[in-house]
Order: C-alpha cells, then sequence, then structure tokens
C-alpha cells in the first residue's frame, strides 16, 4: 500500500507525491482517495480512489538507477519501425503512453526522433500529432530519468538523446 509521502510514478501523470489522503462525496457516496501532486505538472492535482485496487496498484515506484541503465542499454539496442498508417501509429502511441512500460515510453520517443531525422533531411515536417505525442512521451520518460538520476531534465534529453543516436 503507497505510503504519504512517497513519491511514485502514476500513469499519464507521471512523477507525483502522495501528499495525504481526503474524502470526497460523488454520486451521494463519501469515497477515500490518495491526494497526488505531480512534480513536474505544477498547480495540478490527481485524486486516487483508495478503495480501487486497480488504480492504487498504478501507483509503482519510480525507477531505480540500475533500472535506469538497464533501460536506456535495452532501447539503445533496439530498432524501432515507422507505421506508415497514421490512425494505426496513433493508437501505438497512444498504447505505449498509457502503458506503465516505461521501455514502450523511450521506444517511442527514440521511432519519432528517428523519423523526423528522416524527414527533416527530405526538408519535410512531422505529423503534428506525432509531435504531441512525442511532448508526452519524453515529459513522462525524461522527468523520471531525471528525478532517479538526480540530473537537471535538459541534462537527461540531451545524454539520453546522444545515448540513443537521435542527436549527434
Amino acid at each position: 500500500m503507497p505510503k504519504i509521502g512517497e513519491t511514485v510514478r502514476y500513469g499519464q501523470s507521471g512523477l507525483c507525491k502522495i501528499e495525504g489522503k481526503c474524502e470526497k462525496e460523488l454520486g451521494g457516496e463519501k469515497q477515500e482517495y490518495f491526494v497526488l501532486s505531480p512534480l513536474y505538472k505544477k498547480g495540478a492535482t490527481v485524486f486516487v480512489p483508495c478503495g480501487n485496487a486497480e488504480l492504487v496498484q498504478r501507483m509503482c515506484p519510480p525507477l531505480t538507477e540500475t533500472e535506469v541503465k538497464e533501460l536506456l542499454a535495452r532501447v539503445s539496442e533496439e530498432e524501432t519501425e515507422w507505421i506508415r498508417d497514421f490512425r494505426r501509429r496513433s493508437e501505438a502511441s497512444k498504447k505505449a503512453l498509457a502503458s506503465n512500460d516505461r521501455t514502450d515510453v523511450l521506444l517511442l520517443v527514440k521511432n519519432i526522433y528517428a523519423h523526423r531525422k528522416e524527414m527533416q533531411g527530405k526538408g519535410v515536417r512531422v505529423h503534428t500529432t506525432d509531435d504531441y505525442f512525442l511532448k508526452d512521451a519524453e515529459a513522462l520518460i525524461f522527468s523520471e530519468l531525471a528525478y532517479v538520476l538526480n540530473k537537471e531534465y535538459g541534462q537527461v534529453e540531451r545524454e539520453v538523446k546522444l545515448l540513443l543516436k537521435i542527436e549527434e
């Protein structure tokens, strides 16, 4: 069971601090909620019903430094393939962001950057929707890595891009 004061990763909210618990009435029924404050979305608050085991289980601890290094090594070796069909690509991107799998999120970042680089070489811009997916994926993964490695977000972003050969 998560504890007040802990930092957890919660879905697309990213890293959050468990600030406490509160009671709210919804549909005439009182329910207890965990109150989460996203670390990188100032002013936002997330309420997770304490009685919903499925949602509570989505509050997971951040990666360890060892897990970060393993993740980066694994993803740097994996090949990505661009999905040409816009609808299928959008669904795959949504699925990666909704999963709690950091590998999927980092592979999404790697894939969109590789495609962007290829398109820039042709003088063509990537689809705006792909840019939105990239922005969300970067925020999720880079913020967690920055937190775990105790580095600035921008520093982690540069290091990961170099490692994944996204930038040179």
